[in-house]
């Protein structure tokens, strides 16, 4: 006789089905006590899992039985409970033909991988491959919203506690960036897990006191993933205004963490290459342009034989973008490409605008006005619904009408602009309140 047995994961229907085949040799003969509800028991002297890839070995382990030992319905059942609880199977078959117990697994898909935010004891190789030794059947993926997911918590919090560390540790859902997928990330959530002192290597005399309050500012800071890029572009924002254009931090490492005062405290270094300063050797600007040569030359913030300053670059893009504001054109792309020659360290700008579309005035919102205040206010508006919108009138508006605006002395304002993707109509809604002056 051979029996049959199905579990379904939470929520599906879990049923029980028995068949029974008979051997015909002059007698009836049962190949082994049936697993029934009368608490009959059985030994089987192997147990194999099929429908899957997964290790044998880990499986048997999950599932808490040994070939050998006798098991009634209860054991064989709650083993195939496990195998459904770690989130990896949908369904579980197992049938016993008096020899072989067989589990036969519907594997569930969906697998997501696994990163740790502020583990610093270990890499994510090296953690993955040390919560594996914890829980079977993880390496380095759980199924979403699984009991698997619990046990890698688990499996963290005990590594942690082997290193005098209590904590608490969750996990949310990510954005794998590799992958472009869905991934959960673990999180030490108690103790703060910190930058402690931050080192940098390389840095000459006249960059001693910006780089040092870099590092003031970055020691306390939650230690995480994105350090290393933070403190770069923290970095880049202060040499890129003296033209330091190719500075880099290479070798970012950290040390052996700390408990200070009840939290873990992480060393970190790098090494600061600064490289030559750049000065300007021209820009060049193209494209859909709304202003003269002439203009550009005025309204450009740095000139060529300048330092490299990208502040000032910045400063003159954003020149170029306020005549596209003033004619509706709220998405306009002003990038500027370098070309740098590493031999006279200069650099050269191509300035390039892709307008984008135009938006229009559609509905003007006054908030808090009476009939009187809001009249004058519209008497004085000099956008109509369907004009082109002007983005750089709006801020401006009431204080180079606040003269005309006697009803609203002693009053302020502010302003939301709603922006109206599909239809490119932009709403606009003006929330007076008393106190304050027009501007």
């Amino acid at each position: 006789m051979t029996d049959c047995f199905s579990v379904a994961r939470p929520g599906a229907r879990v049923y029980l089905a028995i068949m029974s085949r008979s051997l015909l040799a002059g007698l009836l003969v049962f190949t082994a006590l049936s697993v029934s509800a009368s608490g009959q028991r059985y030994i089987p002297k192997k147990i194999v899992f099929s429908g899957t890839t997964a290790n044998q070995a880990e499986l048997l382990t999950v599932s808490g039985l040994k070939p050998g030992d006798a098991l009634g319905q209860a054991e064989v059942q709650a083993a195939a409970q496990k195998l459904i609880d770690t989130g990896l199977f949908t369904d579980v078959r197992f049938s016993f033909d008096g020899v072989e117990l067989n589990y036969t697994l519907k594997p569930a898909g969906g697998m997501e991988p696994v990163s740790y935010a502020n583990f610093p004891w270990w890499d994510d190789k090296d953690l993955n491959a040390a919560v594996a030794a914890k829980v079977p059947l993880f390496h380095g993926s759980v199924p979403p919203e699984s009991g698997m997911q619990q046990q890698v918590a688990a499996a963290l919090t005990a590594l942690l506690a082997e290193r005098g560390v209590q904590a608490t540790v969750t996990s949310v859902p990510a954005k794998d960036e590799a992958m472009k997928d869905a991934s959960v990330q673990y999180h030490i959530d108690a103790p703060p897990v910190q930058i402690g002192v931050v080192t940098f290597a390389g840095v000459s005399p006249a960059w001693v006191e910006p780089v040092g309050a870099i590092q003031k500012a970055a020691a306390g800071q939650d230690f995480e993933p994105s350090n290393e890029a933070t403190l770069e572009t923290a970095l880049r924002a202060i040499y890129h205004r003296q033209g330091y254009l190719d500075v880099a931090l290479n070798g970012f490492a950290h040390g052996e963490p700390q408990i200070v005062d009840g939290k873990v405290m992480v060393p970190v270094s790098a090494t600061i290459v600064e490289g030559a300063q750049y000065r300007l050797a021209g820009l060049h600007l193209s494209g859909d342009v709304l202003m003269t040569p002439e203009e550009f030359t005025k309204a450009a913030k740095i000139h060529p034989g300048d330092i490299a300053n990208e502040d000032l670059l910045r400063g003159t893009l954003a020149a170029i973008a306020i005549p596209y504001k003033t004619h509706g054109y709220l998405r306009a792309k002003i990038d500027a490409t370098p070309a740098r020659d590493a031999v006279s360290h200069t650099v050269d700008y191509a300035i390039t605008v892709d307008p984008g579309p135009v938006f229009h005035m559609g509905e003007l919102s006054l908030v808090n006005l009476s009939d009187q205040q809001k009249a004058e206010v519209l008497k004085n508006w000099p956008l109509h619904p369907g004009d082109v919108y002007d983005a750089v009138l709006v801020p401006q508006f009431l204080n180079k009408y606040k003269n005309q605006l006697h009803s609203l002395d002693g009053w302020s304002a502010s302003y939301k602009a709603y922006e109206h993707e599909d239809s490119h109509i932009v709403d606009l809604v003006v929330t007076f309140r008393r106190g304050g002056s027009l501007n």
